[in-house]
């Protein structure tokens, strides 16, 4: 057989043998949707925006001398103030349709609170970091001791030696130690021999340090901590702008997300995850400039990576204008279609669990990184930390969070996430070196990622026609207002009072008791389901 010339070859592809035009239907569903582009690269620009500034600041504010229990306060009441601006924004949104207009807003706020906290001034220094120092009394002598970590205050082992940095012998026969009822501050575990031969190594000369410490040293016989007016106000106002901007544009952006994916929201994970690769990415870029921008200075400079979001939330803006959202119909009673869901036993108890969630995620957000500081954990280590927790944890669960939710239902995904908050806040309690956090992050993925697909598509099914916005609005609002607030006051006062390993082997321990809980009661409701279902079977020849 001879062979065809090229030039008798024709064109036109009807002339091509059937397998060829498989071939180009299979290309064509492998084509990218350019309809979703923008939101996808909203979710990256926005997320890597805060990612410069939200892991930072509960690190920023223990810099500035703001203590645990007090930045507790502020994220638990900012993260409050969030139930109620979810949610208005959402009906502002779903009555007027001007989604993209309040975005728009709101990263422009973010812009400005972001560009405010930069240039919080840092308050004036002491002589050595009065953080890690505390005040003891011996014999109605006082003592001032400096410990190489925050945990060491609280653990103090083999006489001190191994936290100590420093001891100065700040007033013999001491007034505020005479006013106390227990004279002997140290710990009861140390005997009166071990205290008494440390204390002699003790130098004489602080006399600057010593007099503000004995002046905060309060009838209790404890160091207060004097948190400094002008960046406590400051601190608060900023955190509070920024964390409504953030937390109303995530819900209306997942609103917006749906919109766009129309009859398909099992997509919606794969849109989300570019979320996930933005904080990551940018999270190590941020820590890794932060850690160029300090060099070798005693104090951190955040500055940079403030600077990089400010960059990257006006890249956002511009994104958010090529959005394609088309206008939902709205309901003509916002307030009585949701009142009647909300009421509703089942939709309760999602929104508690949802609470209980949010509750691990804000210790988890705000605390983490306290507590690797406690390890003297690096900024570049924080920000490694960030991008394990994103690329090793959130993505891959984000990505296939429509599979795993199809397995395995909207509900026990709250039981894996439970199990995985348990396992990994035990993990955090027992751990040495802070470098075990980047294997210790990967549990995110289970903990967050497949979970909040779940949350947010489970609000999508039950909102009623025309809240979509709203409906979103109170389950975010309950996951990072209600719950994260919770968190952070939990986190906190644990941190203050029990310190950080206690803190979280005891979260750790709660959450597996819910985990055992939320079994049972889906494995209940799975079996009244399916006696409903035989029931309703056999009733049917009956009504035929």
């Amino acid at each position: 057989m001879g062979t065809l010339p090229l030039g008798s070859m024709s064109g036109d592809l009807r002339d091509l043998p059937h397998f060829g035009s498989d071939k180009l239907l299979k290309m064509d569903k492998i084509q990218i949707n350019k309809r979703l582009i923008p939101i996808k690269t909203h979710y990256l620009l926005f997320n890597g925006a805060l990612a410069g500034v939200i892991p930072f600041i509960a690190v920023y504010a223990k810099q500035l001398e703001i203590s645990a229990d007090v930045m507790g306060i502020i994220f638990a009441v900012v993260s409050s103030a969030t139930v109620v601006s979810r949610p208005l924004l959402g009906i502002l949104v779903d009555h007027f349709q001007k989604l993209k207009l309040v975005l728009l807003c709101l990263v422009m706020i973010g812009i400005i609170s972001d560009l405010g906290m930069n240039f919080i001034p840092q308050p004036f220094p002491t002589p050595t970091n009065s953080s890690n120092s505390s005040l003891f009394c011996h014999g109605n002598n006082s003592y001032l001791i400096q410990f190489q970590t925050e945990s060491c205050i609280r653990e103090f082992p083999f006489c001190g030696k191994d936290c100590v940095s420093s001891c100065y012998s700040c007033e013999l026969d001491s007034i505020a130690c005479s006013k106390t009822k227990n004279s002997d501050q140290f710990p009861m575990n140390l005997s009166l021999e071990c205290i008494e031969q440390f204390l002699q190594n003790c130098e004489n000369d602080s006399a600057e340090w010593c007099r503000k410490s004995l002046e905060d040293f309060d009838e209790s016989g404890t160091n207060t901590t004097e948190n400094p007016l002008v960046q406590l106000c400051m601190m608060s106002i900023f955190t509070a702008i920024i964390y409504m901007c953030m937390g109303s544009t995530a819900s209306l952006s997942d609103a917006a997300c749906f919109s766009m994916l129309e009859d398909k929201p099992h997509l919606y994970g794969k849109q989300r995850m570019w979320g996930t690769i933005g904080w990551g990415s940018f999270a190590l870029l941020a820590g890794y400039l932060n850690q160029v921008v300090t060099d070798t200075s005693s104090a951190y400079n955040y500055s940079a990576g403030f600077y990089m979001g400010i960059v990257l939330f006006v890249m956002d803006m511009l994104m958010i204008t090529q959005f394609k959202v088309e206008n939902a119909k709205t309901s003509k009673n916002i307030f009585r279609d949701v009142g009647s869901l909300i009421v509703k036993p089942r939709i309760l108890l999602f929104l508690l669990q949802v609470l209980f969630v949010g509750i691990f995620r804000g210790m988890s957000s705000y605390y983490v990184f306290w507590y690797l500081r406690t390890l003297n954990a690096s900024q570049f280590l924080l920000g490694c930390t960030s991008a394990v927790l994103c690329f090793l944890g959130e993505l891959p669960f984000f990505f296939f969070s429509g599979w795993i939710i199809k397995k395995i239902g909207h509900m026990n995904t709250f039981v894996m996430s439970f199990t995985s908050y348990g396992i990994k806040y035990l993990s955090y309690s027992f751990i040495q070196n802070p470098w075990w956090s980047l294997l210790i992050e990967i549990l995110q993925g289970p903990c967050y990622g497949s979970l909040y697909a779940a949350l947010t598509s489970y609000a999508k099914i039950i909102a009623p026609e025309g809240t979509e916005a709203t409906v979103q609005g109170i389950a975010s609002g309950t996951l990072e207002g209600l719950g994260v607030a919770a968190g952070c006051l939990i986190g906190g006062y644990g941190f203050q009072n029990l310190g950080g390993r206690k803190t979280f082997f005891w979260t750790g321990m709660v959450c597996f008791i819910l985990a055992l809980l939320t079994c049972i009661n889906n494995a209940v409701q799975a079996f009244q389901k399916a006696k409903f279902k035989r029931s309703s079977e056999s009733s049917k020849p009956l009504n035929s």
